[in-house]
């Protein structure tokens, strides 16, 4: 059975801090405070925006070897064709779930190769208006309730990680980002679809009420561990799991 998360190439991106042993931080998650898993606090980040984890997040999520691509392709290609010599590859068009109108790049630059970012409805809504979509990305938001008369700007609108796989069967780009929240994350590691995660460390403990899910770790090894940043009196560092 092909490896879902490596034949489409998706990965996962996120930053976690220390959770603060507060009885609301940590009421429905028995996590330790030296445990990074703290993803948010009342709708926001739980730390203040940090600028090193922040070009860390555009370099990785844009970053693109167009060298690369054709070996990509054709992965990509050879399992669709044996998915369709199976009887299972007459349903790639994206149906009516998928709403990107006629923008079937996702964005300005259709004949540039770039990643795509999937991210549910409230880390799409907690994006300044300035920076939505996310420059020189393809942006999918994933959320049963969002239409596209909803959301003016160029991205496409699915509403299952089903969607998203027919999405990704369509599309050129390089690799497939997930960056939230919590729920599109279990849902992505449950269903075995997340071959890489960019995991950022916040070294500061702080109080959360969102975190990112507990996974078998034994199923990922660190294969990167970078040096220790500081900025603004937080030190961070940034690992690689990988499968």
């Amino acid at each position: 059975m092909e490896d879902l998360s490596d034949v489409f190439d998706i990965y996962a991106i996120c930053a976690c801090c220390k959770v603060a042993p507060t009885s609301e931080g940590t009421k429905n998650e028995p996590f330790s405070p030296r445990t990074f898993r703290g993803l948010g606090n009342k709708g926001t980040l739980p730390w203040k925006c940090n600028s090193v984890d922040m070009k860390y997040f555009s370099s990785v999520t844009t970053y693109v070897d167009e060298s690369k691509y054709e070996k990509l392709k054709w992965k990509r290609e050879r399992y669709l064709r044996m998915e369709a010599s199976q009887g299972g590859g007459d349903n790639t068009s994206g149906g009516d779930n998928t709403h990107g109108g006629d923008n079937t790049s996702g964005g300005d630059n259709a004949d540039k190769l770039q990643n795509v970012v999937v991210m549910g409805r409230s880390s799409w809504e907690s994006i300044p208006k300035q920076y939505k979509p996310l420059p020189n990305r393809i942006n999918v938001v994933l959320s049963k309730t969002l239409t596209k008369e909803d959301v003016k700007e160029k991205v496409f609108i699915i509403d299952s990680i089903d969607d998203l796989l027919l999405l990704l069967k369509k599309l050129k780009y390089y690799k497939c980002f997930i960056i939230g929240g919590a729920q599109v994350y279990r849902e992505c590691l449950s269903r075995n679809l997340i071959k890489q995660i960019y995991f950022t460390r916040i070294n500061g403990a702080y109080p959360c009420d969102v975190f990112f899910p507990e996974f078998d770790e034994s199923q990922f090894r660190v294969t990167s561990v970078s040096e220790v940043y500081n900025s603004k009196g937080t030190t961070l560092d940034f690992l690689v799991y990988s499968k």
